[in-house]
């Protein structure tokens, strides 16, 4: 898996990255960003290529899930799988954002994809809740009712049994939707003269490589266990699909090798406060 750029002969032009359409209709200011854009986009998938072929074997397998779940059996499973559907949607927003380099975006939305994967799983757990979902809006009381299932005490209410996902949600919280330093640090640069002090903020790119890397290495593990939380729910079904389980059994071998790609190449340590036990040779 190579995770370096492609040579490049010359500098990509408007025409390599906008087709007539987008040029003859997008104001100029704005072609600039989109340009931007787009260019990351196309340069990310070169640069870390082991990552994009990730992506899409795992999109391939949330698509197989969802090919098998049709038609719906179960009435109880229904509302559910419509919001894994939701889940994955925003997945895919939020891939092709870290992919351009919209960190702070792509984490936003992956946390709204996590909440919608929370809220099926709790809902397939105890078939009550999907009547309190789906009433929230009825009046107070069932407004009420709503915010205690599924807002308070999150971690012991919809992500019970999820703790990897909770975990995560509250990572992507404060470095992707609310409005604190650690979301737009990564993005803002301070120029400095003997005059002035200038700030600047990158609308997208300006991310350094290995955290773009690693960041976006995240977000697709996440995108993972989500995924992993879909089967689990639905695995009465999926079990019996072979081409689901060999797409599963491939995915996971090509997982762990870019996993370990990724500790060499972006010489990725762990924590100090992890014993890594030293390996031991046993001889009959």
């Amino acid at each position: 898996m190579d995770a370096t750029p492609a040579p490049q002969n010359r500098t990509p032009q408007e025409s390599d990255l906008l087709v007539p359409f987008e040029s003859q209709n997008i104001p100029d200011e704005y072609r600039e960003y989109y340009k931007t854009k787009r260019s990351n986009f196309f340069a990310s998938i070169q640069r870390f290529s082991g990552m994009w072929k990730y992506y899409i074997g795992l999109d391939q397998i949330w698509y197989r899930d969802f090919e098998i779940m049709k038609p719906a059996c179960d009435v109880e499973q229904m509302f559910p799988l419509l919001l894994y559907h939701n889940a994955h949607a925003k997945i895919r927003i939020s891939i092709e954002l870290a992919f351009s380099s919209c960190m702070a975006e792509a984490r936003s939305i992956m946390r709204d994809a996590i909440e919608s994967v929370a809220h099926a799983h709790a809902m397939l757990r105890d078939v009550k809740l999907q009547k309190i979902w789906l009433s929230k809006n009825d009046d107070k009381k069932a407004l009420e009712a709503f915010k205690d299932a599924f807002e308070r005490q999150k971690k012991e209410g919809i992500f019970k049994g999820l703790d990897e996902l909770h975990e995560s949600w509250g990572q992507l919280s404060e470095i992707g939707s609310h409005a604190t330093i650690n979301a737009i640090c990564e993005r803002c640069v301070i120029v400095k003269s003997d005059k002035h002090v200038e700030f600047r903020l990158n609308y997208s790119g300006g991310v350094e490589e290995r955290s773009w890397a690693l960041s976006l290495f995240s977000l697709l593990l996440t995108c993972f266990t989500m995924e992993q939380t879909l089967y689990g729910d639905y695995q009465s079904r999926l079990q019996f699909d072979e081409t689901l389980i060999r797409m599963r059994g491939n995915f996971e071998r090509n997982k762990e090798q870019l996993r370990e790609f990724m500790k060499v190449h972006y010489n990725i340590k762990p924590p100090s406060s992890i014993l890594v036990p030293k390996p031991t040779i046993y001889r009959p």
